[in-house]
């Protein structure tokens, strides 16, 4: 019985979060290059053009910048590739309303990554 419930453990743990897509993106970058999607007072960036074309969403980070600049990225960037630079913070699952407020921006963590990322600049890469 304890061969089986062991069994168990490890096939579960395999579909776990630790068995999800990986994004492409690590909390130790300071620059993330993807496809941008903007939704309410954050973004999502997706590493892979082939998904992003192809309108699947994850997996992706979840981030934003201080609320003028995102507004302003929201209403002028679309669609595009883009190179944010920031940091990222570990998500917490202690956060009041499950989000976090960045500078005036609210991020929800769509994605429900391990991590988001606070932008301080974003650009278009042509």
């Amino acid at each position: 019985m304890k061969m089986i419930l062991a069994a168990l453990a490890l096939s579960l743990a395999a579909t776990g979060p630790a068995a999800a897509q990986s994004t492409g993106f690590t909390a130790d970058q300071t620059t993330f290059e993807g496809w941008i999607n903007f939704s309410g007072e954050e973004f999502q960036l997706i590493e892979s053009e082939n998904r992003y074309v192809a309108g699947t969403r994850r997996p992706c980070v979840s981030g934003a910048l201080p609320r003028d600049e995102q507004r302003m990225a929201a209403s002028t960037i679309g669609r595009q590739k883009v190179r944010v630079t920031g940091t990222a913070m570990e998500r917490s699952d202690d956060l009041p309303g499950d989000r976090y407020d960045y500078e005036g921006s609210s991020i929800r963590n769509e994605c429900d990554g391990a991590f988001v990322i606070l932008g301080t600049d974003i650009a278009v890469i042509q």
